[in-house]
């Protein structure tokens, strides 16, 4: 269930652990537009909402494990953009602690209404990003001893940077290991056999990259158990997604440096790290052994198009900064299907108006790459705008073009609790109204 080496932990007090083993599913809509097999982890489905159930309870748990803190009264402090405050909270809860939360002023009012349902000790907004938050929570509130019993111990919580966190969000690995269809068949053995997990390629959102260096940290992991891995073996991809205005780590891949974005100007605010962690950094620079990473950047209003298109086909609700994901792994491939269809159907009216013969089947594969079961209306089809070959224009076909029906590619659903059925109508009104 996604612990954390808790036998190593016995002669210790225990802990439950704050996050759930989550479902794997693979979606047969998503699939057929992507023109590979895309499967969906649900990360929304975790006890705060988010992955963030995982790094924010390890981080917890590792600070309870600890024997200078045993048998101690202990009050959690995190700061967050949301999603980890939350996750801190639920989780600090679940085992009998408080938790107070600070949050950037930019904070949704949703939000800020979520954190104190889930029983936050108290919620304090401060700063225009979380790193001020941060500063603020260490320097000012933390310092502060009014009202606190004598020798309670603070600790403070970071939303993505330390060790803890990423071993947190690496039992997502594990979990997809045991999850993943075997590979039986001689295609799928000859694909899989040097790979840490049967897997092509993963897409995940980035903020400040807790996620990912967790993610790569377990595949590291599972290729040192691995027996038949080696450093020529063909990678598995790891899409880091941002949105424009949180593009930090894409930003500093360009630059070739570690640096900080003036501020955070995306919608998608979960995502709003003006800086990426070292690690995640160094990873995408120089992935290690059976890893390739890619920073791609899509726009608010892909990110919008992702979370309709899941709600649509998939009926989950998530915020932009999960919605971005999906239409990485999609993009123009969906309208390319619709079209290719619509071009076939039409092919098909003209020759039956045209020819009393008996009009042939249309065949559809099931993964985007519509043909017909005759040469005679192939040929029909080429003339049409090209989408009958319906070319794929997604981010992932851009980035891993040697994707195939077979092909497994994950997309990491990380959930996030600033969504409502409202926000999303609006996106809808704004997409329809021209937002590109």
């Amino acid at each position: 269930m996604g612990s954390i080496d808790l036998a190593a932990c016995s002669q210790q007090q225990t802990f439950k652990t704050p996050w759930i083993e989550t479902p794997l599913v693979e979606s047969a809509c998503l699939s057929r537009a992507a023109g590979c097999r895309i499967f969906l982890k649900l990360e929304n489905v975790q006890p705060s909402g988010s992955f963030k159930s995982r790094a924010m309870g390890n981080q917890i748990l590792s600070h309870l494990r600890n024997p200078s803190n045993v048998g101690r009264k202990v009050h959690f402090y995190a700061s967050s953009g949301g999603n980890a405050g939350l996750a801190a909270v639920c989780a600090a809860n679940s085992l009998g602690y408080p938790c107070t939360v600070v949050v950037p002023m930019a904070t949704k009012p949703l939000m800020l209404d979520k954190i104190r349902a889930a029983g936050a000790a108290d919620v304090i907004r401060h700063g225009e990003t979380f790193s001020e938050a941060g500063e603020y929570m260490r320097e000012t509130i933390m310092k502060n001893n009014s009202g606190e019993d004598e020798g309670i111990v603070k600790i403070a919580l970071h939303p993505f940077d330390n060790q803890p966190i990423w071993e947190g969000n690496g039992t997502i690995i594990d979990e997809l290991e045991t999850q993943l269809p075997p590979a039986t068949t001689p295609e799928d053995t000859k694909a899989y056999s040097d790979r840490a997990i049967p897997l092509d390629a993963i897409l995940c959102s980035v903020g400040g990259g807790g996620l990912i260096n967790g993610m790569i940290m377990g595949i590291e992991k599972r290729r040192r158990q691995k027996q038949n891995t080696s450093a020529s073996a063909n990678p598995i991809h790891f899409l880091a997604i941002e949105t424009a205005g949180t593009d930090s780590l894409a930003t500093a891949v360009a630059q070739n440096a570690l640096v900080s974005l003036p501020k955070i100007t995306s919608q998608a605010t979960s995502l709003g790290a003006i800086r990426v962690s070292e690690k995640t950094f160094q990873y995408a620079v120089s992935p290690p052994p059976g890893v390739k990473v890619h920073s791609t950047v899509l726009s608010d209003a892909d990110a919008a198009r992702g979370v309709l298109r899941l709600a649509n086909d998939e009926r989950l609700l998530v915020e932009l900064a999960c919605g971005v994901c999906i239409e990485a792994a999609i993009g123009d491939a969906a309208a390319a299907v619709s079209a290719s269809g619509a071009a076939g159907a039409q092919s098909i009216k003209k020759r039956k108006r045209g020819s009393d013969e008996t009009a042939v089947s249309y065949r559809d594969e099931g993964y985007g790459d519509d043909r017909s079961s005759s040469t005679d209306i192939e040929t029909d089809l080429e003339g049409e705008a090209e989408v009958a070959g319906n070319k794929l224009n997604s981010k992932l076909k851009q980035l891993v073009p040697g994707l195939n029906e077979r092909s497994r590619v994950v997309i990491i659903v990380c959930g996030g609790s600033n969504v409502t059925i409202d926000m999303a109508s609006e996106w809808r009104k704004m997409l329809d109204e021209g937002w590109a």
